[in-house]
Protein backbone atom coordinates (compact mmCIF):
# COMPACT_ATOMS: atom_id res chain seq x y z
CA UNK A 1 0.00 0.00 0.00
CA UNK A 2 1.62 3.41 -1.06
CA UNK A 3 0.64 7.00 -0.43
CA UNK A 4 2.56 10.42 -0.65
CA UNK A 5 3.70 12.74 2.10
CA UNK A 6 4.14 16.17 0.88
CA UNK A 7 6.85 18.35 2.75
CA UNK A 8 7.50 22.44 1.73
CA UNK A 9 10.74 23.76 4.15
CA UNK A 10 14.19 23.52 5.29
CA UNK A 11 15.65 20.72 6.24
CA UNK A 12 18.30 21.78 8.66
CA UNK A 13 21.72 20.08 8.52
CA UNK A 14 22.72 20.71 12.54
CA UNK A 15 19.92 23.12 13.80
CA UNK A 16 20.71 24.84 16.89
CA UNK A 17 17.34 23.96 18.36
CA UNK A 18 16.90 20.16 16.94
CA UNK A 19 14.18 18.99 18.73
CA UNK A 20 12.13 22.21 17.64
CA UNK A 21 13.31 21.66 13.77
CA UNK A 22 12.15 18.39 13.74
CA UNK A 23 8.77 19.43 15.44
CA UNK A 24 8.62 22.05 12.97
CA UNK A 25 8.82 19.52 9.87
CA UNK A 26 6.29 17.06 12.20
CA UNK A 27 4.01 19.94 12.20
CA UNK A 28 3.42 19.89 8.48
CA UNK A 29 3.30 16.19 8.05
CA UNK A 30 1.02 15.65 10.91
CA UNK A 31 -2.53 16.77 9.60
CA UNK A 32 -1.19 14.54 6.19
CA UNK A 33 -1.10 11.43 8.00
CA UNK A 34 -4.07 12.21 10.62
CA UNK A 35 -5.87 12.74 7.31
CA UNK A 36 -4.50 9.17 5.69
CA UNK A 37 -5.81 7.48 9.23
CA UNK A 38 -9.31 8.77 8.48
CA UNK A 39 -9.73 6.91 5.37
CA UNK A 40 -9.67 3.43 4.07
CA UNK A 41 -7.75 0.98 4.40
CA UNK A 42 -5.36 3.12 6.42
CA UNK A 43 -8.13 3.59 9.28
CA UNK A 44 -7.93 -0.19 9.44
CA UNK A 45 -4.20 0.48 11.27
CA UNK A 46 -5.97 3.29 13.83
CA UNK A 47 -8.86 1.11 14.44
CA UNK A 48 -6.14 -2.21 15.40
CA UNK A 49 -4.03 -0.18 17.38
CA UNK A 50 -6.96 1.36 19.23
CA UNK A 51 -8.23 -2.35 20.21
CA UNK A 52 -5.19 -3.31 21.29
CA UNK A 53 -4.39 0.00 23.41
CA UNK A 54 -1.66 0.86 21.82
CA UNK A 55 -2.66 4.25 19.55
CA UNK A 56 -1.52 6.58 21.63
CA UNK A 57 2.30 6.66 22.73
CA UNK A 58 3.13 9.20 25.47
CA UNK A 59 6.57 10.63 25.22
CA UNK A 60 6.99 13.40 27.90
CA UNK A 61 3.67 14.62 28.43
CA UNK A 62 3.18 14.78 25.00
CA UNK A 63 1.13 12.09 22.81
CA UNK A 64 2.28 10.64 19.57
CA UNK A 65 0.07 7.86 17.36
CA UNK A 66 2.75 6.52 14.84
CA UNK A 67 1.45 5.09 11.85
CA UNK A 68 3.90 2.39 11.35
CA UNK A 69 4.59 0.33 14.25
CA UNK A 70 5.42 -3.10 15.68
CA UNK A 71 2.65 -3.45 17.20
CA UNK A 72 0.90 -4.81 14.17
CA UNK A 73 4.31 -5.93 12.42
CA UNK A 74 4.79 -3.18 9.60
CA UNK A 75 7.54 -1.76 7.92
CA UNK A 76 8.33 0.92 5.70
CA UNK A 77 10.03 1.53 2.13
CA UNK A 78 10.29 4.76 1.32
CA UNK A 79 11.44 6.72 -2.02
CA UNK A 80 12.52 10.41 -1.26
CA UNK A 81 12.20 12.73 -3.75
CA UNK A 82 13.87 15.91 -3.00
CA UNK A 83 13.59 19.65 -5.22
CA UNK A 84 15.64 22.43 -4.35
CA UNK A 85 15.76 25.81 -6.70
CA UNK A 86 18.82 25.85 -8.58
CA UNK A 87 21.23 28.13 -7.05
CA UNK A 88 24.72 28.45 -7.77
CA UNK A 89 26.12 30.15 -4.35
CA UNK A 90 24.42 27.62 -2.44
CA UNK A 91 26.06 24.11 -1.72
CA UNK A 92 23.78 21.25 -1.69
CA UNK A 93 26.11 18.44 -0.21
CA UNK A 94 25.78 16.65 3.04
CA UNK A 95 22.61 15.01 1.90
CA UNK A 96 23.58 12.11 4.94
CA UNK A 97 23.00 14.63 7.57
CA UNK A 98 19.51 16.21 5.85
CA UNK A 99 18.69 12.39 5.58
CA UNK A 100 19.08 12.13 9.13
CA UNK A 101 17.47 14.98 10.13
CA UNK A 102 14.44 13.86 8.25
CA UNK A 103 14.29 10.48 9.31
CA UNK A 104 14.49 11.94 12.93
CA UNK A 105 11.23 14.22 12.42
CA UNK A 106 9.49 11.15 10.63
CA UNK A 107 9.55 8.80 13.70
CA UNK A 108 7.78 9.76 17.36
CA UNK A 109 10.53 10.90 19.61
CA UNK A 110 12.07 8.05 21.98
CA UNK A 111 12.45 10.05 25.11
CA UNK A 112 11.61 13.56 26.57
CA UNK A 113 14.66 15.21 25.42
CA UNK A 114 13.67 14.76 22.10
CA UNK A 115 10.92 17.16 22.11
CA UNK A 116 10.73 20.89 22.52
CA UNK A 117 9.55 22.55 25.09
CA UNK A 118 7.30 25.09 22.81
CA UNK A 119 5.11 21.58 21.95
CA UNK A 120 1.37 21.33 21.95
CA UNK A 121 0.88 18.59 25.08
CA UNK A 122 -3.16 18.80 23.98
CA UNK A 123 -3.01 17.34 20.59
CA UNK A 124 -1.94 14.09 19.20
CA UNK A 125 1.05 14.50 16.75
CA UNK A 126 0.70 11.80 13.80
CA UNK A 127 3.96 10.55 12.80
CA UNK A 128 5.09 8.01 10.25
CA UNK A 129 6.90 6.03 12.08
CA UNK A 130 7.35 4.64 15.22
CA UNK A 131 10.79 4.31 15.55
CA UNK A 132 13.45 4.81 12.11
CA UNK A 133 14.48 1.36 12.37
CA UNK A 134 11.11 0.22 10.52
CA UNK A 135 12.43 1.48 7.47
CA UNK A 136 13.84 -1.51 5.48
CA UNK A 137 15.10 0.57 2.10
CA UNK A 138 15.38 3.74 1.28
CA UNK A 139 15.92 5.53 -2.18
CA UNK A 140 16.58 9.03 -2.25
CA UNK A 141 16.42 11.48 -5.92
CA UNK A 142 17.62 15.07 -5.83
CA UNK A 143 17.11 17.63 -8.71
CA UNK A 144 16.05 21.15 -9.54
CA UNK A 145 13.02 22.38 -9.01
CA UNK A 146 12.31 24.85 -11.85
CA UNK A 147 9.32 26.19 -10.34
CA UNK A 148 10.79 29.48 -8.69
CA UNK A 149 7.51 30.68 -6.74
CA UNK A 150 7.51 27.07 -5.22
CA UNK A 151 10.02 27.79 -2.39
CA UNK A 152 11.37 30.89 -1.33
CA UNK A 153 13.87 32.18 0.52
CA UNK A 154 14.24 32.89 4.12
CA UNK A 155 17.29 34.24 6.19
CA UNK A 156 20.09 32.74 3.71
CA UNK A 157 18.15 28.90 4.11
CA UNK A 158 16.10 27.94 1.02
CA UNK A 159 13.68 25.91 1.05
CA UNK A 160 13.09 22.36 -0.43
CA UNK A 161 9.85 20.53 -2.11
CA UNK A 162 10.10 17.03 -0.58
CA UNK A 163 7.99 14.01 -1.80
CA UNK A 164 8.30 11.27 -0.22
CA UNK A 165 6.49 7.72 -1.13
CA UNK A 166 5.88 5.25 1.37
CA UNK A 167 5.04 2.07 0.87
CA UNK A 168 3.85 0.16 4.22
CA UNK A 169 4.80 -3.62 3.97
CA UNK A 170 4.48 -6.37 7.28
CA UNK A 171 7.13 -8.11 8.58
CA UNK A 172 4.56 -11.23 8.99
CA UNK A 173 1.12 -11.08 7.54
CA UNK A 174 -1.55 -10.97 10.75
CA UNK A 175 -5.17 -10.57 10.94
CA UNK A 176 -4.56 -7.29 12.12
CA UNK A 177 -2.21 -6.09 9.25
CA UNK A 178 -4.20 -7.93 6.67
CA UNK A 179 -6.21 -4.83 5.42
CA UNK A 180 -3.39 -2.57 4.57
CA UNK A 181 -0.76 -5.10 2.70
CA UNK A 182 -3.22 -6.82 1.01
Amino acid sequence: MKFKLVYVGEVKINPKKRSQHLQDIRDILSPQLKRLSEISPYNEIKSRLEKKGKAIKTVGGVKFFPLITPDLNLLAELDIQILHPELLETPRADIDNRMKTLLDALKRPQSSHEISEHMNKKDVCYTLLDDDHLVTKMTINTSHLLYKDAVQKRNHDYELLIIITVNIKASKGTPDNLAVIV
